[in-house]
């Protein structure tokens, strides 16, 4: 697996939405990449390492879901009460 260069986002005109999905994206990456560096591993203390950095980028990207799905909860209401 080889690291792919990435375009830096304008966080000047990303939306805390935005930011949120990138944010998720990342921890996603990192987890899988962790993933595939204890697979192929053969090292059984660091592979244990590397499935326990993986197991803390998915709770990242669940917690950043959470927060994700609360903020567009948050957007409906607030649309709704402008109606």
């Amino acid at each position: 697996m080889t690291p792919t260069a990435l375009a830096s986002p304008d966080w000047n005109t990303m939306s805390m939405e935005d930011v949120l999905e990138l944010a998720i994206t990342d921890e996603n990456r990192a987890r899988d990449y962790y993933r595939h560096a204890a697979a192929i591993s053969g090292n059984l203390h660091t592979r244990r390492m590397l499935l326990d950095l993986s197991a803390m980028e998915q709770q990242h990207a669940d917690i950043l879901g959470h927060e994700l799905v609360e903020l567009r909860v948050q957007k409906d209401l607030e649309a709704g009460m402008a109606d």
